[in-house]
Formats: structure tokens, C-alpha cells, sequence
């Protein structure tokens, strides 16, 4: 709707996909927009020449390898002002796809009011697929709209236009004193994701999650977890190779406490594999690597 509203008032670009038709909506609001333009005529904006990928004031980075594998990197501030009300604990969190499906997966947000066990789950730092240290948030929750500490986070790298391997690196500081850094890597003739963290700091507890698409179905033996699932009837396939010093566990749809769910829109869930990896970290620096390689 919004592309097909865009298309209507200013024009599409050559890198857009293509447009669907966008109903009833696309009139209305296209409406609404054309008296600010002049003469009825596209309003002069500037616009990019080509796709971008880094959005450098939300700090969300998209990794593009082959056109089948698409890879969302969160480099960004926690959210919105001081009390950040509808923000998540997700820094550095990861999301994959593969030709649309979505492979690790943002679990989603489901609810606002009247679970609160629900509501502090679904915007945890374990409900994300990013690092957990010492089973905390990496921010400080004040309430279900409030937070009163921040995690802060900057990106080191964030390299999308490489030929061979597009890279991304950002690190935070809501583990304080240690530091959460995080290298991802999209090779696109491995068709694999690479995904690197590092703890930089005392010992601490590790719990590093993987939630998955509510479409994949895991086998888990011992720290390599095969996904299939299927698509346009399909059947598709990948291999997660998943740190050795990580003692690895599935979950799904378990409720005390919340765990192995994925959210897609207000009011739902339903029960989603989710990878849970769990060890310690030595003093110093600790890396842990995980490599989500395609088939075919």
C-alpha cells in the first residue's frame, strides 16, 4: 500500500520492486499528499539512486548475499526519548530470511496491557536473537512503557556493498563492565551467515538465543540444529552450526517462564523453536561462533 501510494503521488524508482495494486488506500491518501505538491506535480524531494542499506540514525543495517538470503542487523539506539515506551532489549539482535521466509526470526510483540509476564517476555533481551549476560536485560526495565537505563550501542562496521562478503559490526555497553560486540558476515558464494560474539570483560554468564520462523522445523543434535521448511510447496533446508562451548537446548511454546513463541501482530502467538545455547565466559575476551549455511 504505502509503495503503490508512493508510486501514485511521486513515482517509483528503478530499484523498487515491483508494486502491487494498492486498492482502496492508495486514492484516498494519494489524495491527501497531492495538495502540498505544487500544480499537482511530485513535490522535489531527494531521493536515493539506489537501494540503500544503512540507516544510520535508526542504526538498522540490511545485509544482502545472493537475492534469496536478506540478513537485519540492530545497531541502533534503544528507542524513542528518555523513557523509550515501546522499545525492545534487542541490541545486536539479528533477524534472516530466505527468499521471504523468515529463518531467525524478531519473535514479535503480542501484547501491551492486562499479561505483564507476557509483556516483560516478549521485550526481554532473551526473547531477541542477540546475548544475554548473567540472565539480564541489557536495559533496565522501569515498568511495561518505561525504561530507565539504556543500553548504548555503536557500529564499528558496516560494510554493504562488498563484492564477495557484505559485513557488520557494532558492540554494546549494557553489560557494563564488560561489552557485547557482535560480527556478522553475509558470504554470498558460501550462501552462508556468519555471525561472531565476543564478551569482552570479566566472567560472566552467557545465554545466546536463536529464535527461529514459526515456518522451520529443527533437529538439534548436540550444536548443529538442520532447519527445513518449504516454500511455494518447496522443500528448503539449512544447517546452524552453533558454538561448541554452549551447551545447546530447544524450546517451544513453553509458558513458565515464557519461551519458544513468535508474535505476528497484536493479540497472537504461536509456538516457534527457539535455540538456546548456555555456558560462561572467561575473564578477558570470549568469542563464539555460529554459521547458518544454506543448501542448494
Amino acid at each position: 500500500s504505502l509503495l503503490a501510494t508512493g508510486d501514485a503521488v511521486f513515482g517509483r524508482l528503478d530499484w523498487w520492486p515491483e508494486v502491487p495494486e494498492g486498492g482502496v488506500r492508495t486514492p484516498l491518501l494519494a489524495a491527501l499528499i497531492r495538495p502540498y505538491a505544487k500544480n499537482d506535480s511530485p513535490r522535489r524531494v531527494t531521493r536515493p539512486r539506489s537501494r540503500p542499506a544503512h540507516f544510520a540514525d535508526a542504526g538498522m543495517t540490511i545485509l544482502r548475499g545472493p537475492e534469496k538470503i536478506w540478513c537485519r542487523c540492530d545497531g541502533g539506539p534503544h528507542g524513542f526519548l528518555s523513557i523509550a515506551a515501546h522499545a525492545h532489549a534487542d541490541a545486536l539482535s539479528v533477524e534472516v530470511r530466505h527468499d521471504g521466509v523468515d529463518v531467525l526470526a524478531d519473535p514479535g510483540t503480542y501484547c501491551y496491557h492486562g499479561q505483564p509476564h507476557w509483556r516483560q517476555y516478549f521485550r526481554s533481551t532473551l526473547a531477541h536473537n542477540t546475548l544475554q549476560l548473567d540472565g539480564a536485560d541489557q536495559s533496565v526495565s522501569g515498568g511495561p512503557f518505561l525504561w530507565t537505563r539504556h543500553a548504548r550501542t555503536r557500529v564499528l562496521v558496516a560494510d554493504t556493498a562488498g563484492r564477495n562478503v557484505a559485513r557488520w559490526c557494532a558492540e554494546h555497553d549494557g553489560y557494563q563492565p564488560s561489552v557485547h560486540r557482535r560480527r556478522v558476515e553475509v558470504a554470498a558464494a558460501e550462501q552462508e551467515v556468519r555471525i561472531t560474539d565476543e564478551v569482552l570483560g570479566p566472567h560472566r554468564t552467557v545465554r545466546l538465543a536463536f529464535h527461529l520462523g514459526p515456518a522451520i522445523t529443527a533437529d538439534l543434535d548436540g550444536h548443529r540444529a538442520t532447519l527445513t521448511w518449504t516454500r511455494d510447496g518447496e522443500a528448503r533446508s539449512a544447517v546452524l552450526e552453533l558454538p561448541e562451548e554452549l551447551r545447546w537446548r530447544a524450546h517451544r511454546g513453553e509458558s513458565d517462564p515464557p519461551l519458544g513463541w513468535y508474535s505476528a501482530g497484536f493479540g497472537r502467538k504461536e509456538p516457534a523453536t527457539t535455540l538456546v545455547g548456555t555456558g560462561g565466559s572467561a575473564d578477558g575476551v570470549r568469542g563464539f561462533a555460529s554459521v547458518l549455511r544454506f543448501q542448494g
